[in-house]
C-alpha cells in the first residue's frame, strides 16, 4: 500500500463527504437594527425578554430591529420590526445607515451580514412593547457607555458613530 492512496471506498466516501460539505454554499442571513434618538438626545433601549432559545441573550439590553425577510430590503425589514416592536412608525426614507458589517461563522456554514440604522426624532414617540421584550427606557447618549452593555456589533458600530461625530453627547 503507498501512503499516499486510498484504498477503501468508505474512506474515500467520507472524504468526499467533507470535501463537499466545506464547499457548500454557506447559509445567508441579514438583519437590521436601529438607533432611535428622541429630542432630548436619548436613545431608545430595548430589554429582551426571556429567550428560550438562547438564555444567554434574556433581559439583556437591544436595539429596535431584526431578521430580513426573503425578498425584503434591510432597509424596509427595519422599519418593519421598529414598528413591530415598539408601535413606532417610520418611512423608510427617515432612516440613515450608518455602519454595516458581514462576518463568516464556519461552524455554522453561515454567513451574517449586519446592518444599522439611525434616526432623528423630534418627539419621544410613545413606545408599545411586542411579546419580544420585557421593558425600554429612553437613555441619554452621554451615559450610554457607562450605562449599556449590547452585544460586541452594536457595541463597535455605536463607537464608531461618536467617533465620526453621527452621535454625539
Amino acid at each position: 500500500m503507498h501512503a499516499n492512496r486510498v484504498e477503501s471506498p468508505l474512506l474515500l466516501g467520507w472524504l468526499v463527504f467533507v470535501t463537499l460539505r466545506h464547499m457548500s454554499k454557506p447559509t445567508l442571513e441579514a438583519v437590521s437594527k436601529v438607533l432611535v434618538v428622541n429630542q432630548h438626545n436619548e436613545l431608545l433601549v430595548l430589554t429582551i425578554g426571556e429567550y428560550k432559545h438562547r438564555p444567554d441573550r434574556s433581559f439583556k439590553p437591544d436595539l429596535p430591529g431584526g431578521m430580513v425577510d426573503p425578498g425584503e430590503t434591510e432597509r424596509d425589514a427595519v422599519v418593519r420590526e421598529l414598528r413591530e416592536e415598539t408601535g413606532i412608525v417610520l418611512s423608510p426614507e427617515r432612516l440613515d445607515l450608518v455602519y454595516a458589517k458581514t462576518e463568516f461563522f464556519s461552524k455554522e456554514n453561515k454567513s451574517v451580514s449586519k446592518f444599522l440604522y439611525l434616526v432623528f426624532l423630534a418627539e419621544t414617540p410613545e413606545v408599545l412593547l411586542s411579546w419580544e421584550h420585557a421593558a425600554y427606557r429612553w437613555i441619554p447618549l452621554s451615559d450610554l457607555a457607562s450605562s449599556v452593555t449590547f452585544r460586541p456589533f452594536y457595541d463597535e458600530a455605536i463607537q464608531y458613530c461618536f467617533s465620526t461625530g453621527l452621535l454625539y453627547a
